[in-house]
């Protein structure tokens, strides 16, 4: 199941919206796409931690995540949140109807 959930690059006084598509098929990788940066690379940590922590399943699958536009450098920890959310509900364990009306940012830990 496809979902789309948004996130923002910021620089300076500027503000560009990521949008984050989570797909969740068989398979049992995690792949992260969209010129990401480490810190954006570890996060698969973070979010298998935050989540199991707090009684959520990472799902046995293959999860791919594409963070567009791809031609925009993607810094930090604050995609944590919406990818983790994006997750949760392209494995079904969230409700996925009301996420893509919202920017979202957050690091998990």
């Amino acid at each position: 199941m496809l979902v789309k959930t948004y996130g923002s690059a910021v620089s300076g006084i500027y503000a560009t919206t990521i949008t984050i598509e989570v797909d969740v098929t068989a398979g049992i990788k995690f792949y992260l796409v969209g010129l990401p940066d480490n810190a954006v690379k570890e996060s698969e940590q973070r979010i298998r931690a935050a989540l199991q922590n707090n009684g959520y399943r990472i799902p046995g699958k293959k999860i791919i995540i594409n963070m567009a536009p791809a031609d925009i450098k993607k810094e930090g920890s604050s995609y944590d949140l919406p990818l983790a959310i994006g997750i949760l509900a392209a494995s079904g364990q969230m409700k996925s109807e009301i996420i893509s009306d919202y920017v979202i940012m957050g690091e998990l830990s």
